[in-house]
């Protein structure tokens, strides 16, 4: 694993570079897109492990930080979805000038699988492929998830802290700032309508059942090129604190499917 920091210097980015074991000619490039605030903390050892299993299939692997998260340059109050798509086709284009390819496959968890998604949609000469782990199928679902996850947590700190103005407005979820730019940028995403757009190749697994699925998965199944497989696979999140580790499990049999899906 390699670290670097790409990008320009009003927007530097830093990312984790894994070359496809073996250096196979033709080796498929795939950019992994994470997850936002607690849920990026939480899951972050099952990321690393999953551009592990690529690497070890074959793959050329790129994990990065989005712009105001991580190690990356800037402040997450400057941010919405639209600049993180941004990154990742930043991120796409460092990882085909390093390997050469001329397309390359997104994975996405959670708002990364919205993220994805999108970026997927609008780029199709670019994206050839493209895993959708849990991702947020509506903007207002998950609004009302990440509420009721920060309304189960023990109070003090600075939990729900309101935001000023000049700060961004909104408020904080478990240290994270979600301001109203952010908050108004969510509230946009239905994967459900984009489900057309996306890759003749994708595939969506999902550990955690909500609402929106159902309606997504039959958008799914009519999509142009023929259905699009949706699996449900039973397992531990990665995203969400488990025990007093404070930070996510390790989903090893989601891992290992993502994993035979691009080997």
């Amino acid at each position: 694993m390699t670290p670097l920091f790409f990008g320009t210097n009003a927007r530097r980015l830093f990312g984790a570079y894994s070359p496809a074991s073996g250096r196979v000619p033709g080796a498929r490039s795939i950019v992994l897109c994470h997850p936002w605030g607690q849920e990026y903390l939480r899951a972050h050892r099952s990321m690393r492990q999953l551009a592990n299993l690529l690497s070890a299939a074959g793959n050329h692997v790129l994990r990065f930080d989005y712009f105001g998260t991580g190690d990356s340059a800037g402040e997450t109050q400057d941010a919405d979805l639209a600049d993180w798509e941004q990154d990742i086709e930043t991120a796409m284009q460092e990882l085909m000038d390093t390997t050469g390819a001329t397309k390359v496959s997104l994975v996405g968890l959670r708002i990364g699988g919205a993220l994805a998604a999108r970026v997927a949609a609008r780029k199709p000469r670019l994206v050839d492929s493209l895993v959708l782990w849990d991702p947020v199928v509506g903007g207002e679902e998950h609004l009302a998830e990440l509420s009721d996850t920060e309304a189960q947590q023990p109070r003090g700190g600075r939990n729900n802290l309101a935001r000023p103005a000049e700060h961004g407005g909104g408020h904080e979820v478990l240290g994270f700032p979600l301001t109203q730019r952010l908050a108004q940028s969510i509230r946009s995403i239905d994967l459900t309508a984009l489900a057309p757009s996306l890759p003749a190749r994708t595939f969506v697994v999902t550990s955690h059942a909500v609402p929106s699925h159902a309606g997504f998965r039959e958008a799914l199944a009519r999509h142009p090129a023929g259905a699009i497989p949706f699996e449900r696979i039973e397992s531990l999140y990665a995203w969400l604190q488990y025990q007093d580790l404070g930070a996510g499990a390790i989903p090893t049999a989601v891992l290992d499917r993502i994993a035979r899906f691009y080997s």
